[in-house]
């Protein structure tokens, strides 16, 4: 029994560890806060945009159309932080809050 509680209780540090490291710690142009989707919080909830503080990549050619299209000229040229799940989801909850969505990317 003593064994299975320190497992438990070295799983729980781990778990903790990996939670800090999904952290973003470096803030620059170019670097993404969130990317992609990871999940609900609740069966009727809505998507949640995972940590990744990796550096915003080219889209393809379909995901930087339909990003124009969305959300303007500013968005033509550049690397961005959002997927294209994110981008069909922008797509169809438009009508909700155009602009909060489009600052994500």
């Amino acid at each position: 029994m003593r064994f299975s509680s320190a497992a438990a209780l070295a799983a729980l540090g781990g778990i903790a560890s990996l939670s800090q490291a999904a952290l973003t710690e470096v803030h620059e142009a170019g670097r993404c806060a969130i990317r992609g989707n990871c999940g609900k919080q609740s069966f009727f909830g809505g998507e949640l945009p995972c940590p990744d503080n990796g550096l915003a990549h080219q889209p393809d050619q379909r995901v930087r159309q339909q990003l124009v299209h969305l959300c303007g000229k500013k968005w033509e040229d550049g690397p961005v932080c959002c997927k294209e799940e994110q981008v069909d989801f922008l797509s169809l909850h438009l009508s909700i809050s155009h602009c909060l969505y489009c600052a994500v990317c």
